[in-house]
């Protein structure tokens, strides 16, 4: 099979996906009375994110060839795909949700920084421990219950730095910054410790089944071996996952003196680390 046939053929239009991304949409709409505004393109950005890395030939090379595509589809759970839906959620619906007092709770106890801080890197962390993840390709509930997970978990984290009300926000200097700076750290440290490894940490990609037949195209003519593809996936968390923190710390800090500018900074609670 060559490359073009493989991106032609291997689409997988999960109906559980289709149901998810179709529902996430419809809450949208509805959250906004059905009207069309800008918050709408980041949130259908993000679901289309979604859907992509489930149903697209991406998904099959990242489950069954690929462990640098499953890197970077796990990037885009938890750090793109969740930052664009809280970056294209209206205010006013989660103002609404808030006065129901068991999600109050639930918000105050997850939007606390150190909470969001552990449930992002944590996740990222913990389904990248070889058992962990080897378990998650074998088992398709656990890699259901993964893919879940990381995305909860990567909005969880973006909540102190994008939740759509304000006072929810962390201020940029210094509770902002050093939020994003040492989740680049932490990234960055796993992303090293997987490019680095003396040997093979996920060994279904060592010699996969080759369902598609694709693997001599893989190794041949993309020219990626085993090793390769470890280590593309550690460089993937490595650098461009970091960009993804130093750059949503450069935008928190272009909208901080936006509003500085403007006189209509609001104000913020102080946030609890613990």
């Amino acid at each position: 099979m060559s490359t073009s046939e493989f991106f032609l053929s291997a689409w997988d239009w999960k109906p559980s996906v289709l149901i998810g991304c179709a529902a996430l949409i419809v809450m949208h709409a509805w959250a906004v009375r059905f009207r069309l505004s800008r918050k709408a393109a980041p949130w259908l950005i993000g679901v289309l994110l979604i859907l992509l890395s489930l149903v697209s030939p991406l998904d099959e090379l990242a489950d069954k060839y690929l462990f640098s595509v499953h890197m970077a589809k796990h990037i885009v759970f938890v750090l793109v795909a969740p930052a664009l839906l809280l970056i294209g959620l209206p205010a006013a619906p989660v103002e609404r949700a808030l006065r129901y007092r068991p999600l109050a709770v639930a918000e105050r106890i997850l939007g606390t920084p150190a909470i969001a801080w552990l449930a992002g890197i944590g996740a990222m962390a913990l389904w990248h421990v070889p058992v962990l993840f080897n378990a998650a390709l074998a088992h398709d509930a656990l890699h259901i219950f993964e893919h879940l997970s990381l995305l909860i978990c990567g909005t969880t984290f973006w909540w102190p730095i994008l939740a759509p009300l304000p006072e929810r926000r962390l201020s940029p200097v210094p509770q902002g910054a050093a939020y994003l700076f040492t989740s680049c750290i932490a990234c960055t440290s796993l992303g090293v410790l997987i490019t680095f490894a003396p040997g093979l940490l996920y060994p279904a990609y060592a010699q996969p089944a080759d369902p598609f037949r694709v693997l001599p195209l893989i190794r041949e003519r993309w020219g990626i071996s085993a090793d390769m593809d470890q280590q593309i996936g550690g460089l993937l968390m490595w650098v461009p996952g970091c960009l993804v923190y130093l750059t949503a710390i450069m935008a928190m800090f272009a909208r901080w003196y936006g509003e500085e500018a403007k006189g209509t900074r609001e104000p913020r609670a102080e946030p609890q680390w613990a």
